[in-house]
This record gives structure tokens, sequence and C-alpha cells, in this order.
């Protein structure tokens, strides 16, 4: 009696052990896929909704992300904004290269063909994509305000969200660029700044970095640009956040760069 007892109890285990797990779903996400035929290559939008999205009939203002490891933090802080109210809901777009990543954003994020980075240099492709295939595809699909449009990105993504913000400065109205990389690398940043100066778009643009962070000289270069340009179009913030490194950095630096470029103001902005 007792072996047949422990055959079952085994049995049972290994049944137990074969059966599937459901997976986590984050509530209020959808995920959608585009592909570009002239950069060859398939991305996924992972989208996080306001909560009430499905019944307010309300349009949103939408901020893209750049990488899409991002995502749970970024869903995370859609959540949490219910409760902190230090931004408005919005429609959080992500923008994922996969599996790859890592060797795609090198190609997506790099306006300039950069020695040694393979594959470098098709930002500008990445931006044409961006702003007629994905934009269109997003204000389609859900309720947008077209006219409050943010971009989000870190280290290379920073050097992109800058990049598109000197290129089309009527593209993103609220730019976070935490970290940015190789822009002593990438002629094309301040190659178009004479764009920038000449565009009315208003701009909240929010740059930080971690000051454990090495090699920062050519963002500290880029910043003082910015600063003695006197843009008039361009309100800027720049932060160091003390004990951060370049990865650390976006704990403290996404939540509240987003805070800042969403804060309200009296004025139309």
């Amino acid at each position: 009696m007792l072996h047949t007892l422990q055959l079952l109890a085994a049995l049972s285990t290994s049944l137990l052990a074969q059966a599937p797990v459901p997976g986590v779903t984050l509530a209020n996400t959808e995920q959608r896929t585009i592909t570009s035929t002239a950069i060859g290559q398939q991305y996924d939008l992972l989208v996080s909704l306001p909560e009430r999205y499905a019944t307010s009939g309300k349009a949103y203002p939408v901020l893209y992300v750049l990488d899409g490891w991002h995502f749970p933090l970024m869903a995370f802080l859609q959540d949490n904004s219910r409760f902190s109210e230090r931004m408005p809901p919005v429609i959080i777009v992500n923008i994922s290269h996969g599996d790859d990543a890592t060797r795609l954003r090198v190609r997506d994020f790099n306006p300039t063909r950069i020695e040694g980075q393979k594959g470098s240099g098709g930002g500008a492709a990445f931006l044409a994509f961006l702003e007629g295939d994905i934009i269109p595809l997003v204000e389609r699909t859900y309720r947008t305000i077209p006219t409050d449009r943010a971009i989000l990105g870190h280290s290379l993504g920073g050097l992109f969200a800058l990049y598109a913000m000197v290129q089309r400065p009527a593209l993103f109205q609220r730019i976070v660029a935490a970290s940015p990389a190789r822009l002593d690398n990438n002629r094309e940043v301040l190659a178009a700044f004479d764009r920038l100066k000449a565009s009315a778009a208003k701009i909240r643009l929010d740059i930080s970095k971690g000051d454990e962070e090495p090699g920062t000289e050519s963002l500290e270069a880029f910043v003082k640009v910015l600063e003695e340009a006197k843009v008039a179009n361009v309100e800027m913030r720049y932060t160091i956040y003390p004990g951060q490194n370049h990865n650390s950095v976006r704990l403290a630096s996404f939540p509240t760069g987003l805070y800042w470029v969403y804060r309200p103001s009296a004025g139309a902005r």
C-alpha cells in the first residue's frame, strides 16, 4: 500500500512539473508588429495604455521609448502615475528590436558611421521610419494628441533622441535624453544645430547623467553649446545624479525627467 501511494505521489509530482505555467501579463498593454522595408527589419511596438483608455473616449499624449527592455519599468511608471499624479496619463510606445537588440541599436541609433562599430550609421533611416511609419500607425490606431509627442532614450537611445530633436524639431515636444552616448563621434547632431535654432517649435528637453560615468566630456560640450546658444524655443534642464553610473542612472533619471517635461505650466505649452 505504501509503495502504491509513493508511486501515485511521484506520478502526481511529475504531471505537475509538466503542466504549462502561465506567463505574467501586464494590465492595459498590447503588442503590435511593424516592418521597415527600407531598413529590412521587423520591430515590436510594446504599448502601455492609460488605465481608463477603453472607456474614457479621450485623446492622450504619446511617449515613444527606445529599447524594448525598458517596457516593464515604463508600464510601472504608467500605473504609478495614477497615484503620484506627477505626470498626466499618456500612451507609451516602446520600440523593441527583439532578441538582437544590442547589435541592431548600434545600427539604428547612431546617425554617424563609427569606426569599429559594424553596421553603425543608420540613424537617418530609423528616424525616417519612426516619422513616416511608426508614428502614423500609432496615430491611426489610438486616440492621440498629435501636437503632444515625447521621446525618451538612454545611452545610444539618448543620442538618437537628441539627433531627432535637431533634425526634426517639430516632431517631439518633450525629450528625455538619459546619459546620451557617442556625441563626440556623431557630427550629424551638431551639424544640424542651426535647424533647431531656426525652428519655432517649442521643446522641453531633459538631459542627465550619473556622476560616476567616465568620458562624458562630449555631453558637457553639447550642453554648453545649448546653453550658450540660448535657443528661445528650447527649455532645457541638465541634471547630474550623485552616486549613479551609466546604467543605474535610469532608475533616477527616467521618472524625474518625465515629471519635469510633463509638468504643468501657466502658458500654452
